[in-house]
């Protein structure tokens, strides 16, 4: 039986659940670490020297450099919004609160005015034409506009400046609002865009 920890031992150890470190393991079976073997080749010599010669404050390993970085930026950073803090004018709590109210009020009227043609062309739709769902508000913004331009080229770009998305998106409201159509009024036109056929 040897005194050094064999392989085996070694893999043991590995896979044991224990949290002890290899010299305690070997100490508990009466073993010693074999140490690494040293070669007297010129390509140890040569690198040895090396390593010896060259200064600790010198070489840093990739983590500690990394870790470095990341702590002087981290401390740059605070330093830049402590300045952004300072230099920032302040503002009277009045006139952000009276800056707030001008812009719900701004919203209430552009929702108003939204509404008001609205209501007045759910009344005419109401009597001319019927559906099988309540439409949704873009729906009802795209119905309304094919209401307005009825018998001539509705165009997918058009409908996406007045829903205010991507043409993309504009296809999902016609559908929708062919499904919930009660006549198969609103057709593909030749040349692309689509057509209300009263």
């Amino acid at each position: 039986m040897s005194e050094y920890l064999s392989k085996e031992e070694i893999r043991k150890w590995r896979s044991s659940l224990e949290r002890i470190t290899l010299e305690e393991y070997a100490a508990r079976l009466g073993k010693v670490i074999q140490e690494e073997k040293h070669d007297d080749s010129l390509v140890d010599s040569v690198m040895l020297r090396s390593l010896s010669s060259m200064s600790v404050d010198t070489y840093m390993p990739k983590t500690e450099k990394i870790q470095s970085l990341a702590i002087k930026s981290f401390n740059k950073e605070k330093e830049i919004t402590a300045v952004k803090k300072v230099v920032k004018p302040a503002v009277k709590k009045d006139e952000t609160i009276k800056n707030k109210q001008i812009k719900e009020k701004e919203i209430k009227n552009k929702e108003q005015s939204k509404i008001k043609p609205q209501k007045k062309q759910e009344k005419q739709q109401k009597s001319v034409f019927s559906f099988k769902k309540t439409l949704t508000a873009r729906e009802q913004l795209v119905f309304d506009h094919f209401l307005a331009n009825k018998n001539t080229i509705v165009y997918a770009k058009d409908l996406a400046k007045i829903l205010e998305l991507p043409r993309d998106y504009v296809y999902k409201y016609i559908k929708n609002l062919r499904s919930k159509l009660n006549e198969d009024i609103l057709h593909n036109a030749d040349n692309g865009g689509y057509l209300l056929k009263v």
